[in-house]
């Protein structure tokens, strides 16, 4: 590796860098290059104080708009992921410059006619009328509520004077009522209600109507609970007697207030469980607890308007409940009100212990499951998903042994029944976990076998109730409806291209047979049909077959390279809900090609293209689909477009790698109006994006991300570090918001580094099953070699960081690759020694199963590819064991693992040992409160500080700090931290950047000298 050429660096400081006040004297530890030529941009580089205070939008869920659309709230905040704070509450006008801000307020609500914004400043309650300046304000307020309905009529909230209090306001009249001596108060569901529980001795609840004004009061409650509709109201009510307590449960018919006891009980051991009402009110579920002989025995009863009382519908002796199974303390009513919903558990018996017989674990190799997860799994108890049906009395036993309730219908449900080797890890084997999956009739419990292996995500029942529909894999990743009056299965999507409609890995080569759908994107009217997603475009379906499947975006975005999801339609931006015949619906597109952010207009009967509204270089809100090896959607924190109820009237987030995320207000999703304008990164060093397609060594080509800093100079050489994962060219367009580094990956934030003279490159790593490590280097050569042949790049100093997934290649690339000189790489799951993590015991919380990780390596290997048979695969298993190749290293390196990081801690160790063993230069850095990443503050700013240190020295030429030159004992942990640039010290044997500071210090001794002889 070369030497930077002769720059400046900071002088010595042997104190430690906090400051008297507690914040962080950069100059004391940040080495600046000098620049060639004058900067253009005089802009300072980003600090500490920077990140702390960064100024941007607050959560999305804090954005507001009136129904008419003319004014709209938000909160800004301070700081960065994990430690931001609130900074101030924002309303304004969507129309004029009107605009309040309130330092340290939370977000609140627009009243329902738009003239006022509500919300809470400090101890108050504020009132702020639309317009004007001076809010009106109920002092010392200690909590209020609304009814959930959205329309923001009414508000309810106590006094800290008076928690007993409570005020009743109109938010529309002004009018309001005032309660006391409340205990609690909500309104239900139907919003029609407001219901007080009193402090009285009668114990008293007070229900008040918000329409008509009707007050009813009831005595001695316990408990109670709303219908929907809130026609109707159950009561628990406990009366103390002479002889003990009666508690009962009561029905009670509303407006009228008719009141009937359905249940009661004066026996002590006798209690009374959850409670709870059907849709149409007419119906009760509840349990019962009797406790006796220290056992507690659950039932569950069931009263029905017209009843005299209620009825014991289930207990545990009755028939169609195995023996030793036990109700267990909820119930609940299934969606069509028709079913009881129940769990069973089988009782556990501890076996008697065998009379003198040894403590040993006999391990078999026929074991379904080690004998090391076993014991995991005898703890656990089970439990059963069971129904009763109201109609029949039938019990329905759903779940037996190793079956599985996957999707709950309106008289059907899935169960999957998992083969012999149910929580096993005998992976190898023909039939392991070959799927069945059962229709299982909630009527008669007849069941009907499922000839496909779908997973749990891969079953729908339409929203009329008639069909189920599923995907299946095996054949040629098609939809399938079934049709529950008839039985009629029918594939419906035939004629859509083979295996279109299935989600492949963009990142694996070559492609690999889907898993999954791509997925559903909405159901149509009547049960007419559904939309469905392919890798481009949405496809429409029709339910009963009987139509051919249909390119609703007509091909366009396959031919554009655009992908399109469904936001909503133009009456309604939620997806969730069925969409009618007419509807003009809303896509959001993503260009994969440039990416480009946009959206496009399609009205759902017309044979059209769809109509491009807007496509351009930002990122406001893309197409969320999984991608690639890392399980992370495709895009990251955008927003879905905020609508007024009442107005066609928009608001939605825009940014760019060069401006912060801010408001914009649309009417059309042509013409984007902003709203607000906080551009932090204008007083700082900040970034551009550059979008660059490179070959990789195999001569296929790749994409990136390159980030320069904004006072890039072409005539200026400077050093790159390339931070990897997956696929990252698709984030060319979002904010790279200012932080602290929580691990070595640079791809979330690189402005950091940037920032402080580096470029970042994130390039888009390809994949070939089995060979991740080949597949690493292929991708990381190529792109070094690209950005070496670019004019202002200094090609003898490019560096590599990695975490987590890529810390896995990354070890790889450490012990394969000699073109990089310097590495940071972190937590790499089992890359530093795959075979040892392969033969490892995957115990609770590890990977999610008890299972062990030899499936894990050898098969999935997080989307990568595994690495087949370790006995067929020796080669390819011993190649990418890292330890095994440590000799080969070349590249100092800044070792990330941290204390609660699991068994990846272990793997570690085998690392830094092999490492120290053949004195390689490497720096272990664990810290005792991280676990995967950083989170404590403290900890992001001591690695953020010794990561730039790191790389300052062996890609600038900066004088190694002491924690490097000299290390710090045990002794000395949490009392020197040693960062202090020690150009006198050394990093290690033969570092160049430490001998040319060497020798620069003697030849400046010598002139000295010779020049103090001279006098």
């Amino acid at each position: 590796m070369g030497v930077c050429s002769q720059s400046a660096f900071s002088p010595i400081n042997q104190t430690t860098i906090l400051t008297t006040n507690g914040s962080w004297d950069l100059n004391k530890y940040v080495w600046s290059q000098t620049h060639p030529v004058a900067s253009k941009i005089d802009n300072p580089n980003l600090d500490f104080d920077a990140i702390d205070n960064w100024i941007g939008l607050g959560p999305k869920e804090n954005l507001s708009i009136s129904r008419d659309g003319q004014f709209f709230a938000y909160t800004v905040e301070r700081g960065i992921e994990y430690h931001k704070r609130d900074d101030s509450l924002v309303v304004q006008s969507t129309t004029s410059a009107w605009r309040q801000s309130y330092s340290g307020a939370g977000p609140g609500f627009f009243s329902g006619n738009d003239k006022e914004y509500v919300f809470k400043y400090k101890r108050d309650l504020y009132f702020l009328s639309l317009g004007g300046e001076q809010p009106l304000c109920v002092k010392e307020v200690a909590s209020y509520k609304l009814p959930d309905n959205g329309r923001n009529e009414w508000l309810a909230y106590r006094l800290n004077s008076n928690l007993s209090s409570l005020v009743l306001q109109s938010l529309l009249t002004k009018v309001a009522k005032r309660f006391d001596a409340v205990a609690d108060y909500s309104f239900d569901e139907s919003c029609e209600w407001l219901a007080l529980l009193l402090t009285n001795v009668s114990k008293e609840l007070v229900i008040y109507n918000l329409r008509t004004g009707i007050e009813r009061h009831f005595q001695s409650i316990a408990g109670y609970c709303f219908d929907k509709s809130g026609k109707t109201l159950i009561l628990k009510t406990v009366e103390k007697t002479l002889r003990g307590s009666v508690t009962s449960l009561q029905y009670v018919v509303l407006p009228e207030g008719t009141s009937k006891m359905i249940w009661s009980t004066a026996d002590s051991a006798v209690s009374l469980g959850n409670y709870s009402v059907d849709g149409s009110g007419r119906q009760v579920l509840f349990t019962v607890q009797n406790r006796h002989d220290s056992i507690t025995e659950n039932s569950i009863c069931y009263y029905k308007s017209g009843m005299n009382k209620a009825v014991m519908k289930l207990s545990n002796q009755m028939a169609g409940i195995d023996a030793g199974a036990e109700i267990q303390a909820s119930a609940l009513f299934t969606g069509n009100d028709r079913y009881i919903q129940f769990s069973l558990q089988q009782r556990f018996c501890s076996p008697m212990l065998l009379p003198g017989a040894a403590s040993l674990d006999v391990w078999s190799f026929r074991d379904t499951i080690l004998q090391s997860a076993q014991q995991y799994l005898l703890k656990e108890t089970p439990t059963y998903a069971a129904v009763f049906n109201l109609e029949t009395g039938q019990i329905l036993r759903l779940e037996k042994g190793c079956e599985k309730l996957c999707l709950l219908g309106d008289d059907f449900a899935i169960i999957k029944k998992s083969g012999a080797t149910i929580n096993g890890d005998r992976f190898w084997e023909k039939d392991y976990k070959k799927d069945i999956n059962w229709l299982v009739s909630l009527k008669d419990g007849s069941r009907t076998l499922l000839q496909t292996r779908g997973g749990d995500y891969t079953f729908w029942f339409s929203p009329g109730g008639r069909y189920l529909v599923y995907f299946d894999v095996d054949r040629h990743c098609n939809y399938f409806s079934y049709d529950l009056r008839t039985g009629k299965l029918m594939n419906i999507s035939a004629g859509v291209p083979v295996r279109q409609l299935g989600y492949t890995d963009p990142f694996l080569r070559p492609r690999e047979q889907p898993a999954q759908p791509i997925g559903v994107a909405g159901w149509l009217q009547g049960d007419e049909g559904l939309l469905v997603y392919d890798k481009y475009d949405i496809w429409r379906l029709n339910l009963a077959g009987n139509k051919q499947p249909v390119n609703f975006t007509n091909g366009y975005g396959r031919s554009h390279q655009i992908l399109f999801t469904l936001m909503g339609s133009e009456r309604n931006q939620y997806t969730d809900l069925v969409i009618s015949k007419n509807d003009t619906l809303l896509l959001r597109a993503f260009n994969r090609g440039n990416k480009y952010n946009g959206f496009f207009r399609k009205v759902l009967n017309s044979e059209t293209l769809p109509l491009l509204l807007y496509m351009g270089p930002y990122f406001m809100v893309a197409p969320c689909f999984i991608n690639s090896t890392s399980g992370r959607t495709l895009m990251g924190d955008g927003m879905k477009p905020l609508k007024a109820v009442d107005s066609n009237t928009w608001i939605i987030k825009r940014q760019s790698a060069t401006e912060a995320p801010n408001y914009f207000i649309t009417h059309d999703f042509k013409i984007y109006k902003p709203l607000t304008d906080l551009q932090p990164q204008k007083r700082y060093n900040w970034v551009t994006a550059e979008l660059h397609s490179f070959k990789q060594l195999d001569g296929t080509m790749s994409q990136g991300i390159l980030y320069k800093p904004e006072n890039f100079d072409p005539s200026k050489k400077y050093q790159v570090i390339i931070s990897f994962y997956d696929q990252l060219s698709d984030q060319l367009y979002q904010y790279p918001k200012p932080g602290y580094q929580t691990a070595p990956d640079l791809f979330e934030c690189p402005s950091w580094m940037v920032s402080h003279g580096y470029l970042v490159f994130l390039p888009d790593v390809y994949f070939t099953k089995a060979k991740w490590g080949p597949s690493t280097v292929n991708t990381m050569e190529g792109a070094a070699l690209y950005l070496s042949q670019l004019s202002y790049v200094d090609s003898k100093h490019i560096g590599v960081v990695g975490h987590s997934n890529s810390g896995r290649f990354g070890y790889y690339l450490l012990t394969h690759s000699h073109s990089f000189a310097a590495m940071s790489i972190g937590s790499g799951m089992g890359g530093t020694d795959v075979l040892s993590a392969a033969l490892s015991l995957g115990l609770p919380n590890s990977y999610g199963s008890y299972e062990s990780l030899l499936k894990w390596a050898e098969v999935s290997a997080l989307g990568a590819g595994g690495l087949g048979n370790i006995w067929q695969n020796k080669k390819s298993w011993l190649d990418h064991t890292a330890v095994l190749h440590i000799d080969q290293v070349t590249a100092p390196l800044l070792l990330f693992h941290n204390k609660k990081d699991g068994d990846d801690v272990r793997l570690a160790i085998e690392l830094f040992i092999s490492l120290r063993r053949l004195e390689k230069k490497a720096w272990w850095l664990q810290y005792d409160n991280g676990s995967h990443r950083l989170f404590k503050l403290e900890d992001q700013r001591d690695f953020t500080v010794r990561y730039t240190q790191f790389f300052d020295h062996y890609l600038k030429g900066a004088p190694a700090p002491r924690w490097m030159t000299e290390g710090i004992p045990f002794k000395l942990k949490e009392i020197e931290s040693r960062f202090e640039l020690d150009p006198g010290g050394s990093c290690g044997k033969n570092c160049p950047v430490c001998k040319s500071l060497h020798a620069l210090k003697s030849n400046s001794l010598k002139s000295l000298s010779a020049s103090t002889k001279k006098k």
